[in-house]
């Protein structure tokens, strides 16, 4: 009977340790919209792995956050504004098992539409681009 309790015990172990390695080895995303609607945007994300171009996945839309996929290379971000202005930028990933947490915070400044980018993890980075119009925006 011992012998059988060490064994489910052992097993409760494991799978508990399992469980929160999948729960914390995942891309998190916050945005602070300010003053803005958060509705009033769409976030999606494109990756360029090994050369083949993957279709857009939506992160986030009408206030519901979606899983962020955990790929390596050109990971691909578009944030739209009301179907009318769109800001992009590149985050390159060296490795599939790396994750990060991604800040975002949109703000208006003189009438110009903004995104402060803070991204945490092994691959950091910091930036902030400017909205445009979206048919400025290259095809």
């Amino acid at each position: 009977m011992k012998k059988k309790n060490v064994i489910l015990l052992v097993l409760f172990a494991v799978l508990l340790f399992v469980g929160i390695f999948l729960l914390n080895n995942r891309n998190k995303l916050t945005v602070d919209f300010g003053n803005l609607n958060p509705n009033d945007f769409e976030i999606q994300l494109g990756l360029l792995i090994a050369d083949t171009y993957h279709s857009p996945v939506i992160i986030y839309k009408d206030g519901v956050y979606y899983d962020i996929p955990n790929e390596y290379g050109e990971n691909d971000w578009l944030i739209d504004y009301k179907g009318q202005k769109q800001c992009t930028f590149r985050h390159f990933k060296t490795n599939w098992r790396y994750t990060h947490r991604y800040k975002f915070a949109i703000f208006e400044k003189q009438d110009t539409l903004y995104c402060a980018i803070n991204i945490r993890g092994k691959n950091s980075e910091k930036d902030t681009v400017v909205f445009v119009e979206k048919d400025e925006m290259s095809p």
